[in-house]
């Protein structure tokens, strides 16, 4: 499989970056910035966390613009002393996808080997347009004997806001089927429905909630979804997971629901990618980092830490959804039911401050005392419930149904109205609990981490 590429930026450095290289006058700016590496099962993304702006004397602007030596040389002194790749960044002024100039590729061809050299990073160039689009790409040694260096173009280039605007290649293949997708299309039009067709989504667990989301991503037009499970389907699941029967007990449920996407899915050439390993296994741990945004649907503690984790230093949005079902000691009345769905991230409180996971749960949970029946058998109420099962397909199919709306108002919504804080539905009442603004707890581990990827020097999964 080739290799990928990609960029994340956080909205805060985006619009400094935008306000420094898109001048009034329309003449081409630039400026450096420092980034850390963030590295999937197969892709590479540079999550650009610092900018480094020129200061008097290190830039001249001529309609074209240059730099200096001195501002260069004090862009190599801070990138390894803060042990991070370098990027080098620069305006056009036209809009959309940015090629290159020849000027452009001789300016950072002949920065590569040095970078290369002293980060241990391959040089990360990017453009934009008048209008924020963004393109990228990286530069790695082509011929070990002449120490020439080529650039191998990012597919994406993500900004994290209160939603989630991508800069795609030209080559990511648009897969739109227009009739099947006519009214959706007609809801939010062509360019948002190419973007969904080309965003990468991964789902978390395939239980009740993560099969309905897999359906509903399927029939909205999504060409790209990664399904991770490391169970099979049981007898126990025919009351409440979508697309299964009889004869898939025994089964995987990647490879069931995998089938029921690609006979559902509406976009041409769906691609369903399937790992059957639960996310604190390496190789599943890698294979998120290669998503855009991920779907938690796992009610174990441990699994949702690591997924906190992931969307804070790798800046992958997480979209996560727990329900709470409450009975009389011998299950035979109802008392009552409540679910939660929240997306975590950047600019967002996290799963451990908003409640979702305690650490000590969650360390008992990756030692294995919630398989241990004596252990649970004498565990407090909170751990209890924690590994409660009760669950109705109906109550599933509303969580599944608001995480998917989340999701798509992180695409289809401008930035001032995309952001969904915390929504609690309580069954017996009938209605949402008013909407809270919540924040992280001063001095979070999590969101400490923010944007740092690999150098965070955490492996969640061990």
């Amino acid at each position: 499989m080739k290799r990928e590429y990609s960029v994340a930026i956080n909205a805060d450095i985006n619009a400094k970056l935008l306000e420094h290289l898109i001048r009034p006058d329309g003449d081409e700016d630039l400026c450096f910035g420092l980034y850390n590496p963030s590295t999937g099962f197969n892709r590479f993304t540079g999550i650009i966390d610092e900018i480094i702006f020129p200061e008097e004397g290190d830039r001249t602007v001529h309609g074209n613009v240059s730099f200096h030596p001195q501002y260069y040389e004090r862009v190599i002194e801070l990138a390894v002393k803060k042990k991070k790749g370098i990027a080098f960044l620069h305006s056009h002024p036209c809009p959309g996808f940015q090629g290159m100039s020849n000027d452009d590729i001789r300016a950072e061809t002949q920065m590569s080997g040095a970078v290369k050299s002293v980060t241990g990073l391959p040089l990360l160039g990017l453009t934009t347009g008048n209008d924020g689009t963004w393109s990228a790409r990286y530069w790695f040694r082509a011929n070990t004997k002449k120490k020439s260096y080529k650039k191998i173009w990012c597919n994406t280039v993500r900004v994290l806001s209160n939603n989630l605007s991508i800069s795609f290649h030209p080559d990511v293949k648009v897969t739109i089927n227009r009739e099947k997708l006519l009214r959706t299309i007609s809801a939010w039009g062509l360019k948002t429905q190419a973007d969904i067709s080309r965003i990468r989504v991964g789902i978390v667990g395939l239980g009740s909630v993560g099969s309905m989301v897999a359906e509903a991503l399927s029939r909205t037009g999504f060409g790209n979804i990664v399904l991770f499970d490391f169970d099979k389907v049981e007898e126990k699941n025919l009351d409440r997971l979508m697309n299964i029967s009889d004869k898939d007990i025994g089964k995987n449920k990647v490879d069931v629901i995998a089938k029921a996407i690609k006979c559902y899915a509406t976009a041409d050439n769906v691609k369903v990618n399937k790992v059957p390993l639960s996310i604190y296994e390496e190789d599943a741990y890698r294979m998120a980092l290669d998503c855009d945004v991920l779907f938690c649907c796992v009610d174990r503690p441990h699994p949702r830490q690591i997924l906190n984790f992931i969307a804070y230093a790798h800046s992958i949005p997480v979209i996560d959804g727990g329900i709470l079902v409450r009975t009389n000691k011998k299950n035979t009345r109802l008392i009552g039911a409540d679910w939660k769905i929240q997306t975590v991230g950047y600019n967002r409180p996290c799963l451990h401050c908003l409640g979702q996971f305690t650490e000590d749960h969650a360390r008992l949970d990756k030692e294995g005392f919630f398989d241990d029946p004596s252990y649970m058998a004498g565990a407090d109420d909170a751990l209890k419930r924690m590994d409660a099962h009760e669950n109705v397909f109906a109550f599933s199919m509303n969580v599944a149904s608001l995480e998917v709306l989340q999701l798509l108002s992180l695409l289809t919504l401008p930035e001032h109205l995309a952001k969904c804080e915390q929504q609690f539905y309580h069954f017996t009442l009938r209605g949402f609990e008013t909407d809270v603004l919540r924040q992280c707890e001063e001095n979070c581990f999590y969101c400490s981490l923010h944007g740092q990827g690999d150098n965070t020097g955490i492996q969640p999964y061990k």
